[in-house]
C-alpha cells in the first residue's frame, strides 16, 4: 500500500538525495513495517529534508521493496516523471539495499553513519564489552576510532583499519574482526603458504566501505545519517494524511522563503567540530584525524 500525491512527484525528481526509513513501531498488526522515502526540498537557508512516500509493507523481502519501487517507479512515469536520484541514503538492511541495486542501478547508495553506529553498539553489547566502554575514556574512544574511518575516502579505508587495528585493545579482538570481516576486507575463506609469503582470498564484504563511507556525502553538503526525518515516524499511522498536509504547509513556508527551523546548539556544535577537523585533514596524521572525528562521535 502506497501513499505518494502526484504532487510530491516533482519534489523526488528533483531531489539530490533520497533517504529511506522504516518503522516497525506504528504500524498496524496486519503490516510489518511503515516505508517512507524523504527529499530535500528548497535550497540554501530555507531547505527541509520532507516525506515524499509512505508505504505500508507486509514483508521486508527483496521482492517487496522491489515491488514497492517498481509501483513507485511506474507512477513517476505515469505523471511524466522520471525517478532516479542521484543518491539514496537508507540504512543497512541487506533486502532493501539489493533492491535499490536493481530498480535504482544508476544511482549512488550510501548507508546512513548513525546505523552504521548503532550496528557496531550492538555488537559492543553482544560482545559484552559495553561496560568496559562505559568506564574507560581510552577503551571507548579507541573503537570510536573504527567508525571514525567512515569521513575517509572509500578508496584509504582499507589501509587506514589496517594502520589502526594492531592499536586496538586486546579484548577487542572479535568486534575488530568482525569490522574487518563484514565492512572492510571480507571474510577469509582461503589461505595458502607459498614459501614464505601466505596469501588469503577473502569473499567481499557484506557492506564494503563504498557503502558506509561518507566521504561523498560530505564533500556535497548532503546529510550523512537518518536522523533529519526521524520525526515524521513518530506520528500514528492514522494520522498519515495530516502528516502529508504539514508536508504542504511546509513547502508554502518554503516557497514564501521562510527559514529552516534552527537545529539544537549541541548538535550545531558537534557539526561544526566534525567539519572543521574533516576540512583541515590534510594538518593531521592519520591517526590524530581519525582521534579526532572519535572524540565527536557517540553511541
Amino acid at each position: 500500500m502506497i501513499f505518494c500525491p502526484a504532487s510530491n512527484l516533482e519534489y523526488l525528481q528533483k531531489a539530490n538525495y533520497w533517504i529511506m526509513d522504516g518503522t516497525f513501531k506504528t504500524v498496524p498488526t496486519l503490516f510489518q513495517q511503515m516505508y517512507t522515502i524523504h527529499a530535500l526540498v528548497g535550497g540554501n537557508n530555507n531547505s527541509r529534508v520532507l516525506p515524499m512516500v509512505y508505504a505500508l509493507m507486509t514483508s521486508k523481502s527483496k521482492e517487496s521493496y522491489e515491488r514497492l519501487f517498481q509501483g513507485l517507479i511506474e507512477f513517476g512515469e505515469e505523471n511524466d516523471q522520471i525517478l532516479i536520484p542521484p543518491v539514496i541514503i537508507s540504512d543497512f538492511e541487506q533486502a532493501s539495499i539489493n533492491a535499490v541495486q536493481v530498480e535504482f542501478p544508476d544511482s549512488i547508495q550510501k548507508g546512513c553513519f548513525f546505523h552504521l553506529c548503532q550496528n557496531f553498539w550492538k555488537k559492543i553489547q553482544a560482545l559484552g564489552l559495553a561496560a568496559e566502554y562505559g568506564e574507560s575514556e581510552n577503551f571507548s574512544i579507541m573503537l570510536r576510532h573504527i567508525t571514525a574511518l567512515s569521513f575517509l575516502p572509500p578508496s584509504e579505508i582499507p589501509s587506514a583499519f589496517d594502520q589502526i587495528k594492531p592499536l586496538m585493545p586486546l579484548n577487542a579482538i572479535e568486534l575488530v574482526q568482525y569490522f574487518e570481516d563484514n565492512y572492510v576486507h571480507g571474510k577469509i575463506i582461503r589461505r595458502r603458504q607459498l614459501r614464505n609469503n601466505q596469501t588469503v582470498t577473502r569473499n567481499p564484504p557484506q557492506f564494503p566501505p563504498e557503502l558506509w563511507s561518507v566521504y561523498e556525502l560530505i564533500e556535497n553538503g548532503y546529510p550523512k545519517t537518518q536522523n533529519v526525518v526521524e520525526g515524521w515516524h513518530q506520528r500514528i499511522i492514522d494520522e498519515m494524511q495530516k502528516e502529508q498536509h504539514q508536508t504542504e504547509l511546509q513547502v508554502e513556508s518554503i516557497i514564501r522563503g521562510e527559514e529552516r527551523p534552527h537545529q539544537r546548539k549541541h548538535y550545531v556544535d558537534r557539526e561544526n567540530r566534525l567539519l572543521n577537523i574533516y576540512n583541515n585533514r590534510n594538518d593531521y596524521s592519520l591517526l590524530d584525524f581519525l582521534r579526532g572525528i572519535a572524540h565527536n562521535i557517540s553511541f
